[in-house]
């Protein structure tokens, strides 16, 4: 979790190329877009090392009882984390997931990722799936109206 500065940050890179086609409709502005991009990926990096430097220890899975919650957003328990997994229908933090709502709620996993992926799979390092922050797209080409996206094969 980046915190608000990498929250914001990442919030800037998604408003550019829409605050500059506002402002002059074309190509977003590509030096601005690029020093966003290095700001985010200077948090992203702090980010990584803050997790070296500071592991979960391997044992703490062990603490937590049933009832404890691993995702407060979605109010997601440990029991229930180890029950979708016990039962075999899930086999990874994503699955898990989708069966019970554990990073699902307003930080979308930015909290409880780890410590689900941890549960879930503990012989294997949590990576963070580094989402596409925005794509661009005109309302014309989503309802299939705007003809330079619209595929007419």
């Amino acid at each position: 979790m980046g915190g608000a500065v990498l929250a914001v940050s990442e919030g800037a890179i998604a408003a550019v190329p829409v605050l500059t086609y506002l402002r002059s409709p074309g190509l977003p502005n590509a030096r601005r877009l690029a020093a966003k991009r290095a700001e985010v990926a200077r948090h992203r990096a702090f980010v990584r090392a803050m997790a070296q430097a500071y592991p979960l220890p391997t044992a703490w899975s062990s603490w937590l009882t049933d009832d404890t919650l691993v995702c407060r957003c979605e109010e997601a328990t440990a029991g229930a984390v180890r029950a979708a997994c016990a039962d075999g229908s899930a086999s990874d933090h994503r699955q898990v997931k989708q069966l019970t709502r554990a990073g699902m709620g307003w930080c979308q996993g930015g909290i409880c990722g780890p410590a689900v992926h941890c549960l879930v799979a503990r012989d294997q390092p949590y990576a963070p799936a580094e989402r596409l922050i925005a794509t661009p797209a005109t309302l014309g080409g989503l309802v299939g109206l705007d003809e330079s996206t619209t595929d007419h094969t």
